[in-house]
């Protein structure tokens, strides 16, 4: 317990060396996907005809989601997909507040693209919930040349089991803790002996190796505790329906994690690393990312963007010179794929920065997530402060065969299911390794303050549901007399899938309102997690209409205390007088006056009256009205009572 004290101490003082030096940095991420889909919950493909047909998704970025809010999301394989990644984040809790900001953005942005259409749009993790055809042509157009001949791979390999969405983890441990501990290795270590001179880069490099492959043991209890995909396409009568499946995560069952990639010694050393994934390159069987194991180790991301860009533009180079025709088999195809496998070649061997875990559904509640983001980072941690932690997972045939086995029985089973102990190799119930993985790390959790947070994981191990389980129960009883095994057999009725997105939309609601309230108390992020919140503000200033706000719930408000009425309403026209709502002259500054509209409208809103905005003219106007009534009109930019 004394060693981990000090680790402890020396970890909190390693990240507070961080942050002064790097307070735009962080030790953890997240990379969140979703399915966008109609109203009918099938996909969303483009927009538009002939020439003026676009991707869905790029139709949504780009007339839908402001400049600052963009740059956060991506696209994804298909027209109907999204990505979005935060920022790199101090304290783990702030990824989990920041991934769901930009879930409640994307909810605005589908409420602002139906009301274009006059449709609802949803927005759906996992899978596609009914059978949807892919081919090359459900890719995105505005993607570069390069990722599209990825992709394009990909679609040949892989087909519709790349229409899977979910979350990807990045943790890493802080610089100065690693250039504290580099520099304390006796003189022979640092310099490798009879090896290659080792410095600081290997020194992190050869950790994240290692802890890519210890943390692989325990991907199966990462899926199992975030299981929430338990439905599956199918189809009845020539018709495609949806399924309750016995499955808990139909997710992990369905993304690609081919064998031939995920090979024995891969993350044994570096050096296993380097010389096996040279060799799946030349071989041809890794091309672009697609080393889609559970857990791997990354590389800084500027690098490797650099690295991207080049390909494309050096293909691009051969296209333009008409020296090569896509989608034609010319005899320079040698040439364009040697371009793309040298410059894979070089991206390989890039320091590493990171661990990503690949392993979550997504659609969790907040403090699951919050507890399944410390596990990892926790476990990370104690991979660093104890060599002999879990080192009996070497990585090898077996071990790779039996964490494959045990990521598909918790896939199918979630909680209840029985595997092979990963560690001591017995046979072992997924909620006694759950329990016995949360003992070892409750000294260190207890030593940075974080065992409050998981508790909703210690619920689990002690029997709880997850969220697959819970998803599952909650649809059994609204279809009425129906056991489990009936329900499996049942079409789920496209209004109960509905109304789950409704439910989860109206619970994102609510963690906003908690994270717009409680921010401020994690101090190291504070600062960045306040000026998402401002952007995501500043975003729905102009349209009072947006279902989530980004403000703390209206009682939560703290009320300023004015001395009288006047000095109340003195106040918030000078607030109004500080947006230069102008509507005189020929420069008129309509989105001033919808802001000021909408300040109005929270204002009202925030203060218990019932509120009603109208943006069908070309200036917004407002009703609001007390205990039901209407009794006064607001309307901007003039002030009318009555």
């Amino acid at each position: 317990m004394a060693d981990l004290f000090e680790f402890a101490e020396k970890y909190l003082l390693a990240r507070e060396a961080s942050i002064k030096a790097k307070p735009e940095g962080g030790l953890s991420g997240l990379e969140i996907e979703w399915n966008l889909l109609d109203s009918q919950f099938h996909p969303l493909l483009t927009v538009g005809a002939g020439p003026d047909q676009r991707s869905f998704v790029d139709y949504l970025r780009s007339d839908f989601i402001s400049p600052q809010l963009r740059e956060f999301s991506q696209l994804e394989v298909f027209h109907w997909m999204i990505e979005w990644a935060t920022q790199p984040y101090y304290h783990h809790k702030s990824a989990i507040y920041e991934a769901r900001l930009m879930e409640a953005i994307l909810i605005n942005s589908l409420f602002q693209v139906g009301r274009e259409f006059d449709e609802r749009l949803y927005m759906w993790h996992g899978n596609l919930p009914y059978l949807t055809s892919v081919g090359i042509d459900s890719i995105p157009s505005s993607w570069h040349l390069a990722k599209r001949r990825y992709l394009e791979q990909c679609i040949r390999l892989y087909g519709d089991s790349l229409a899977t969405t979910g979350t990807h983890t990045n943790l890493s441990l802080p610089d100065a803790l690693f250039e504290w501990d580099y520099m304390q290795l006796p003189n022979a270590d640092r310099t490798g002996g009879d090896e290659p001179p080792v410095h600081l880069d290997e020194f992190k490099s050869e950790f994240y190796i290692t802890a890519t492959r210890l943390l692989r043991a325990f991907v199966c209890l990462f899926v199992a505790t975030s299981a929430s995909t338990p439905f599956i396409a199918g189809s009845k009568n020539g018709q495609p329906v949806v399924y309750l499946s016995n499955y808990d995560s139909i997710r992990n069952l369905t993304f690609p994690n081919p064998i031939e990639l995920d090979l024995p010694d891969l993350y044994k050393s570096l050096k296993s690393y380097l010389n096996i994934s040279y060799d799946l390159v030349r071989r041809g069987i890794r091309f672009g990312n697609n080393n889609w194991t559970p857990t791997r180790a990354r590389s800084f991301a500027e690098p490797v963007e650099r690295l991207i860009d080049l390909t494309s533009e050096q293909l691009h180079e051969l296209y333009g010179r008409g020296l090569f025709v896509l989608g034609q088999d010319q005899p320079l195809e040698e040439m364009v794929n040697q371009i793309e496998v040298q410059n894979l070649l070089a991206r390989i061997n890039l320091p590493m920065a990171r661990v990503e875990i690949r392993s979550d559904d997504g659609g969790n509640s907040l403090d699951l997530e919050v507890a399944n983001i410390t596990l990892k980072y926790l476990l990370l941690l104690r991979i660093y402060a104890d060599k002999e932690f879990a080192s009996s997972f070497r990585y090898d045939r077996e071990d790779i065969l039996r964490a494959r086995k045990n990521e598909e029985l918790a896939s199918k089973f979630g909680m209840h299911a029985q595997i092979e102990n990963p560690l001591d190799k017995k046979p072992d119930t997924m909620r006694d390794f759950l329990t016995w993985t949360l003992a070892e790390v409750a000294p260190l959790a207890e030593l940075l303050g974080l065992t409050d947070e998981l508790v909703p994981l210690q619920v689990m191990a002690t029997g709880g549901p997850n969220q697959a389980e819970k998803l599952r129960d909650q649809i059994c009883d609204e279809l009425g007399d129906f056991s489990l095994d009936d329900c499996a057999e049942v079409p789920v009725p496209l209004d109960l899938l509905k109304g789950l997105v409704e439910d989860r939309e109206k619970q994102v609601l609510q963690d906003v309102e908690i994270i717009a309230e409680t921010y401020p108390s994690i101090e190291e992020d504070s600062h960045k997690l306040g000026e998402m919140l401002q952007y995501c503000r500043e975003d729905v200033h102009l349209d009072p209409l947006q279902p989530i706000r980004f403000r703390p719930r209206p009682e939560e408000l703290v009320e300023i205390s004015y001395p009288d009425k006047t000095s109340e309403i003195l106040s918030l026209a000078k607030k109004l007088i500080e947006i230069p709502s102008i509507t005189a002259g020929a420069e008129e500054r309509l989105d001033e006056v919808f802001r000021a509209a909408t300040l109005i409208y929270d204002y009202l809103r925030n203060h218990g009256l019932e509120v009603h905005y109208f943006d069908h003219g070309k200036y917004p106007a407002i009703l609001a009205g007390f205990d039901g009534q209407v009794e006064f009109a607001v309307f901007l930019g003039h002030i009318h009572l009555s």
